[in-house]
């Protein structure tokens, strides 16, 4: 009788299981790349999404409180990329700081998006043509936020 179990006894051997979890090992080695670069790829997305929309609010602010607001892009050095929100009196108003992810960098040097009490894009007071911050992640893949001279504000994959 025991003989009689043994051959009709179904499973895989040691052989067959090894080669199918070096397959697999294989496999994952592939796919790891390729789904670390696409969270690199929305993280990014995300960061410059919610910049377009801090400076959509910036302009806002200016607009309400009827004077001058400044957005600064900042690279500092040793530091996480910043951005940092003034208004007319060039006190940083910090509950509008904001720290990109280690992963996010501005490539561009220090530039600002500012509006007058009119919500119009100013350089120095007067009107700015328009305003680009380039935005790259660790992984190579860049995003603009661009300022027009109307104020309009828009996120690009590719430069202006």
């Amino acid at each position: 009788m025991r003989g009689q179990l043994r051959g009709r006894q179904r499973g895989f051997t040691v052989i067959e299981l090894l080669a199918v979890v070096g397959i697999m090992g294989v496999l994952a080695l592939l796919a790891v790349p390729r789904v670390s670069d696409a969270l690199i790829n929305a993280e990014l997305q995300s960061t410059v999404r919610q910049l377009a929309s801090d400076a959509h609010h910036v302009r806002q602010l200016a607009i309400m409180r009827g004077a001058n607001t400044r957005m600064d892009f900042l690279r500092l050095s040793g530091h996480p990329h910043q951005v940092r929100v003034f208004n007319e009196l060039s006190q940083e108003m910090r509950e509008y700081r904001r720290v990109l992810p280690a992963r996010i960098t501005f490539v561009t040097a220090d530039e600002n998006f500012a509006f007058n009490y009119l919500g119009e894009p100013i350089a120095f007071g007067n009107p700015t043509p328009n305003s680009t911050i380039w935005i790259q992640a660790s992984n190579g893949r860049s995003m603009y936020l661009i300022l027009s001279i109307t104020g309009r504000i828009r996120i690009s994959t590719t430069p202006p």
